[in-house]
Formats: C-alpha cells, sequence, structure tokens
C-alpha cells in the first residue's frame, strides 16, 4: 500500500513538472467531402492556415509534404513557422499543378503532415504534437450549376410584361 502511494505522488509530481502541453490547429479550404477539382494542366495556389488560440506560448511547425509531391510543393522558403500565441493567421503556401495529360476522374491524394519542434531553449522534458491533414484533388470537369429558372419560363415572364404593358396603354389611349 504504501509503495502505491509512492508511485503515484511520484508520477503525480513528475506531471506536475512537465510545462503545459502546447496545442496548435491548422485549417484547409477542402478536406474529404470538398475536394479540390481541376482541369488538366491548371495551376492553383492553396493556403493552409495554421492557429495557436489555445497554448501559453509560441510555437514552431514543421511542415512537410507526405502524399502528392507529384502535383504539389510548398512554395515557402522555410518548412518551419512560427505561431504565435493568440494568432490564426500563419500561412503555408502550397501550389498545385495538375498535369497537360491528365485524365479526367484522376484523383491525387495530398497529405500534409504538421509537429511542432523545439524552440532550442532547453527546459526539460516537453511534449511535442503532430497532425496530419489530407485531401484530394480531383482531374474533371467543373459542373456549372443549374439556373434555377430556366429560359423557357424567363422568356415566359417577359412575354406576360410585354402583354400587359400593351394592354395598360390601350386603356390608357382610350381614356
Amino acid at each position: 500500500m504504501r509503495i502505491e502511494k509512492s508511485l503515484y505522488f511520484g508520477i503525480l509530481a513528475l506531471m506536475l513538472m512537465l510545462p503545459a502541453a502546447a496545442a496548435f490547429g491548422v485549417s484547409t479550404p477542402y478536406w474529404k467531402e470538398n475536394p479540390l477539382i481541376m482541369q488538366p494542366g491548371e495551376t492553383k495556389e492553396v493556403s493552409l492556415n495554421l492557429q495557436n488560440m489555445v497554448g501559453n506560448e509560441d510555437l514552431n511547425v514543421r511542415v512537410d509534404l507526405l502524399a502528392g509531391q507529384e502535383i504539389a510543393k510548398i512554395t515557402d522558403v522555410s518548412m518551419i513557422y512560427p505561431v504565435r500565441m493568440g494568432t490564426a493567421d500563419t500561412y503555408v503556401h502550397m501550389t498545385i499543378s495538375v498535369p497537360k495529360n491528365a485524365t479526367i476522374g484522376t484523383k491525387y491524394t495530398l497529405t500534409t503532415s504538421f509537429a511542432t519542434v523545439a524552440s532550442g531553449q532547453s527546459s526539460g522534458v516537453k511534449i511535442g504534437t503532430g497532425m496530419e491533414k489530407s485531401f484530394d484533388v480531383i482531374v474533371g470537369e467543373i459542373k456549372e450549376n443549374p439556373s434555377p429558372v430556366s429560359n423557357t419560363a424567363i422568356a415566359a415572364i417577359v412575354a406576360i410584361i410585354i402583354i400587359m404593358a400593351i394592354i395598360l396603354l390601350a386603356k390608357k389611349k382610350r381614356k
């Protein structure tokens, strides 16, 4: 019983000596249910947003492209991004280029890894945070949204307005 209490006390003391864990988030304009649709030969710039709204310190986040290197590259010079505490305005810029010979229906998956890195200050044991974000790039034709009103309906409305105007003008001339 005494050994268990000592063990619990030791674990509790160790946890109290660790600094508070830092947390960050990543938002992307595309995700599994909202893929990026591009045409063969098309190039697009995409920005991923790093956020540090929860932590109590500035972070350095290393960004690596794990999958999709055949069509995408991170265009920023550094792969380590300083993310200031309480901010949501650090952007990772990526260029995505679909080959000209890509066939309609081809799907590429882009996976990006994000991990906190030590700032160089020695302060004992630190717990890092990491995550991966993925989205699909689909080569396909962009389907235009169908108009909620058909051309026939528009023509019918215009015809009714013209007929009503003629009737009103005819009544006005009689008076």
